[in-house]
């Protein structure tokens, strides 16, 4: 039991820190019930113990070891490395003991069938040693949990198949503590869907699946499965043709069109690139409604903003704006990203920490800087959010 303890607290210790040690570049739902996706498998279901004709390998004559086992669970993503399953199997198990080791014959074996439910526990190994990218489809992870293993298996003669002992009953199943560790592998076949191969080795606190005292301390049985994976998030808005028009840092658009481009941008541009074209799920957005332009704050035609490095966002005291892009080329333009991606209100550009930012604004207030954010995001930009500023200079926090 304390062993179950043991791993029941490191599987609570992953939960809880994750998000300290997972890379969590990318999409994830922020709502509980978000990152949710359910699991159906199928594979051979092979026995480990003392019935058993060879060490590793089933036997497949004179009772046939192969045995099929199906299984169900409901998965948790916490981030792109760690995610939590409930999970249940179900299926037949048997074994085979032809010769004892000294030569004599045992002529034994068992079959039954068995029931489990865990919780588990699975580490993203491609994710957590090489950074998460969006466009990525194959995987490699592992996994580890806890959980009851319940079995009613029946031991018999093998020349007879009469019974001559048994594990469980109908009316009372034997229970253990079952701890599953494996690896596995799968690929997304398409956006919200996955396939892929798992392999376990489920090891029991006993000895009597098999009927079968001795010999083997702790019984065991793998289980090999094809696995096929539903995701009922949203669609994975950190694909390639989205993040062009979101505003987090790093996200880069294409260059703006020959006749937006500075003099300067000009001669040190070798190839030139056409113009943005919108997504077709960005609509236009109509002229700012009085619920946003009262909070709107007009900064004085006259004041000397020289000394501010962004005198398109200047205003005194503290104002609050809505980015919308930033990126480390210089060649894009207030006017280019305004038109682009069709924003009814003057956008500003500002350069600190070696980005070019765009922004609109200023607002008076956090709640007039939300009402614009939220239109913004529902009509199709991501990634956009609200910067805090004091007297034209940003600051770090954000409210």
């Amino acid at each position: 039991m304390r062993k179950l303890y043991s791993l029941v607290l490191i599987l609570v210790f992953l939960t809880f820190h994750s998000s300290v040690l997972a890379q969590t570049q990318g999409v994830l739902g922020k709502r509980f019930f978000s990152n949710w996706s359910v699991t159906a498998s199928g594979g051979p279901n092979i026995f480990f113990g003392d019935l058993k004709v060879h060490r590793f390998f089933p036997a497949n004559t004179n009772m046939n070891e192969w045995r099929y086992a199906g299984s169900f669970s409901l998965n948790r993503q916490l981030s792109h490395v760690f995610a939590l399953r409930a999970q249940v199997l179900y299926g037949e198990i048997a074994g085979t003991k032809r010769n004892y080791k000294s030569g004599d014959p045992a002529n034994l074996y068992f079959e039954g069938n068995i029931f489990e439910y865990n919780l588990n526990a699975t580490i993203n190994f491609t994710n957590l040693f090489f950074r998460y990218k969006p466009e990525r489809k194959f995987f490699i992870y592992g996994t580890v949990g806890a959980g009851l293993s319940n079995w009613i298996t029946k031991k018999k003669d093998l020349t007879t198949h009469a019974t001559i002992g048994g594990s469980g009953s109908a009316s009372n199943w034997t229970t253990e503590i079952v701890v599953p560790a494996g690896l596995g592998a799968y690929y997304s076949i398409a956006d919200k869907v996955n396939l892929g191969l798992e392999w376990t080795l489920r090891g029991l606190n006993s000895d009597k699946l098999d009927a079968t005292v001795g010999g083997f301390p702790y019984d065991m049985y793998s289980f090999l499965s094809l696995t096929l994976t539903y995701n009922f998030n949203k669609r994975n808005s950190g694909k390639l043709k989205s993040a062009q028009y979101s505003a987090p840092p790093g996200t880069l658009l294409p260059k703006p069109p020959v006749s937006e481009i500075p003099p300067a941008a000009k001669e040190k541009t070798e190839v030139e690139k056409p113009a943005i074209q919108p997504p077709p799920a960005v609509k236009p957005l109509k002229e700012p409604t009085p619920a946003v332009q009262k909070y709107l704050v007009n900064p004085p035609a006259t004041k000397d903003t020289s000394s501010f490095r962004n005198t398109e966002v200047f205003a005194e005291g503290t104002t609050y704006r809505v980015q919308v892009f930033a990126s480390h080329d210089p060649a894009h333009t207030s006017e280019s990203i305004q038109k682009n991606l069709k924003l009814p209100m003057k956008v500003g550009k500002e350069f600190s920490e070696d980005w070019y930012r765009f922004t609109i604004g200023p607002f008076n207030s956090w709640k007039g800087a939300e009402i614009l954010l939220k239109k913004l995001k529902a009509r199709g930009l991501r990634g956009v959010f609200i910067a805090k500023y004091v007297n034209g200079v940003r600051v770090p926090s954000a409210h």
